[in-house]
C-alpha cells in the first residue's frame, strides 16, 4: 500500500475512524485544500478498502472497528453496567435471547447466571465467552469472519439466521439520528440484525447518551419499532420531535 497513505490521507483515515464519518467541506478546510483534492484522496481510501465513499463524505469501512477492542472496553464502563443492569426485568428462565455486538454487552453474564435455562445466541464473541465460562446458559454462534482487532463475528447469510424465534433481542448501535434511524458503519453486522428483528417478539435498543446524534451510513431500524429503549439520558431531547418515541418504554439509568 505504498504511496497510498500520505501524511495528509493517513490523517484523513484517523478521523475517519475517529468521528464515523467526515464530509468534504470539513476536511478540506482542515487541510486548506480543495474540496476536489479531498474527494481525489477519498477515492484512492475507498478504492484501497479502507474507508466508504458517500455523498459528500466518507465512512468507516466494513469489517474495520473505528477503536480497538480494548480501548472502547475501557469508555463509559461505569454507565456500560448500568445500561446492563436495566435489561434484567426483561429476563425469564429459559428465555431465548439475541445479543448484538458491542462492548457494552460484556457483563451480561451477571444477569444470565441468574436466569436458568437460558439460550444465548450471538455474534458476540466476548458475550459467548463471558456466558459459556460463567453460567449455564446455552450458547449459539452465528459463523462469519471475524472482525479485525474486535471479537465481533460479521455473519454469513445462512440458514441459522431464521432458525430461532426470539423472546429478546438486544442490540446496539452506533449511532441514531435525529429523526430516529439507528444507524450502525458496517453492513455485515446490519445485514444479521436486521434479519433478527423479525424473529424477536421484544426488541430492546441500548445506547450510550452520545450515541444520539452521531452519523453512520447504513440503516438498521427505527427508533418507533422497538419496544424499548435503554439510555443515560433524555432521549427526546435529542430527537428531532419527542414523539417518535410514542408507544416506546424509555428507561434512562442517569
Amino acid at each position: 500500500m505504498s504511496g497510498v497513505l500520505t501524511e495528509r490521507r493517513a490523517a484523513i483515515l484517523d478521523a475517519v475512524r475517529r468521528n464515523g464519518a467526515v464530509s468534504v467541506s470539513e476536511l478540506a478546510a482542515r487541510f486548506s485544500v480543495t474540496q476536489q483534492t479531498i474527494r481525489r484522496d477519498l477515492h484512492i481510501l475507498d478504492s484501497n478498502g479502507l474507508i466508504q465513499k458517500g455523498f459528500g463524505g466518507a465512512f468507516a469501512a466494513p469489517g474495520r472497528v473505528l477503536y480497538g477492542y480494548q480501548e472502547r472496553q475501557g469508555e463509559q464502563a461505569d454507565v456500560k453496567k448500568k445500561l446492563v443492569l436495566a435489561l434484567e426485568e426483561f429476563f425469564t428462565d429459559n428465555a431465548t435471547v439475541f445479543v448484538g455486538l458491542g462492548t457494552t454487552f460484556a457483563s451480561l453474564h451477571e444477569i444470565v447466571i441468574r436466569h436458568p435455562g437460558v439460550l444465548i445466541a450471538t455474534p458476540n464473541l466476548d458475550v459467548a465467552y463471558s456466558c459459556a465460562i460463567n453460567t449455564d446458559a446455552t450458547v449459539y454462534i452465528y459463523g462469519g469472519y471475524v472482525r479485525n482487532k474486535d471479537p465481533a463475528i460479521l455473519t454469513v447469510s445462512d440458514e441459522s439466521r431464521t432458525r430461532f424465534k426470539f423472546d429478546l433481542a438486544l442490540i446496539g448501535a452506533n449511532g441514531v439520528d435525529e429523526d430516529g434511524t439507528v444507524l450502525e458503519f458496517d453492513p455485515m453486522e446490519v445485514d444479521l440484525t436486521k434479519s433478527i428483528l423479525k424473529q424477536a417478539r421484544k426488541v430492546v435498543l441500548v445506547v450510550h447518551h452520545e450515541k444520539f446524534g452521531r452519523r453512520a451510513p447504513h440503516r438498521v431500524t427505527h427508533v418507533r419499532d422497538l419496544d424499548v429503549l435503554v439510555t443515560n439520558g433524555n432521549a427526546a431531547e435529542r430527537l428531532r420531535s419527542s414523539g417518535l418515541l410514542d408507544g416506546v418504554r424509555v428507561i434512562d439509568v442517569g
